[in-house]
């Protein structure tokens, strides 16, 4: 079963066009506020060795680079479960008939969230490997796996090996595609936000960082990011609905 691109994103931007205010709030409030907070909060990271560095040079990057990232690695983990909390919310609000208002919604995401988190950690492992070894292996993993929230959320009760798996089934056929669509996710979520946060970083080193330039610079980046996060989880719902619809489900 071959996916109707254009009927994708017509869904999706319906679904938003009807439900513009209800997807904004959970969005800013879950998605883009915690990417505030890393960005104002967390430090820049530290600039690895260039090609010409010496190899006590690179061990001495490489564990800089540790560090930062222990220090940090709650700040990380917190913004990643409030992303996911945010994301598995609208994907209620949105699929679930039995939620009849967005507190309804959020309650119900509340009792998904440790399931959601668990698959989500299930293909953190396979999928990082592939995206840091040759790229598109990780990005193919992630588009045949992008159903998974939609799949808890309508095909309960099933467990996070098994949400895994039916997404699988729902996206076979469409691998490519899926894997095309989260590879311009991704792409997306990094060039738009990526000026924005380059200023931040040049007022940082120039040690001209006004606190207020930085607020304003920063706030761009993260509406910039939750815009692109907002758009995939729409995107990913409407993918599921085409499927599953076709399937039987």
């Amino acid at each position: 079963m071959t996916i109707n691109l254009p009927g994708i994103f017509t869904d999706a931007w319906s679904m938003f066009r009807r439900h513009q205010e209800v997807l904004m709030t959970v969005a800013g409030m879950f998605i883009f506020l915690p990417t505030l907070a890393l960005l104002l909060l967390v430090p820049v990271a530290p600039p690895w060795p260039d090609s010409g560095a010496t190899e006590p040079e690179i061990q001495a990057g490489a564990t800089k680079l540790a560090a930062w990232i222990v220090d940090n690695t709650s700040m990380f983990a917190a913004a990643a479960v409030a992303s996911l909390y945010g994301a598995l919310a609208i994907s209620v609000f949105l699929l679930d008939p039995g939620c009849a208002d967005l507190r309804a919604a959020m309650a119900r995401a509340l009792k998904l969230l440790p399931r959601y988190i668990l698959a989500a950690l299930l293909i953190l492992v396979p999928a990082s490997l592939g995206l840091f070894v040759l790229i598109l292996p990780g990005i193919y993993i992630l588009g045949r796996t992008m159903l998974i929230g939609p799949t808890l959320i309508v095909e309960r009760p099933i467990a996070a090996t098994a949400a895994i798996m039916r997404s699988i089934a729902l996206t076979r056929g469409n691998g490519l595609v899926l894997a095309g669509l989260t590879g311009i996710g991704l792409v997306a979520g990094q060039i738009l936000p990526a000026p924005f946060q380059r200023i931040d970083e040049t007022l940082r080193i120039a040690e001209a960082a006004n606190p207020v330039m930085i607020a304003i610079v920063d706030s761009a980046a993260a509406a910039c990011a939750a815009a692109v996060t907002l758009a995939t989880i729409l995107v990913r719902i409407a993918v599921y609905r085409q499927l599953a619809s076709r399937s039987g489900t």
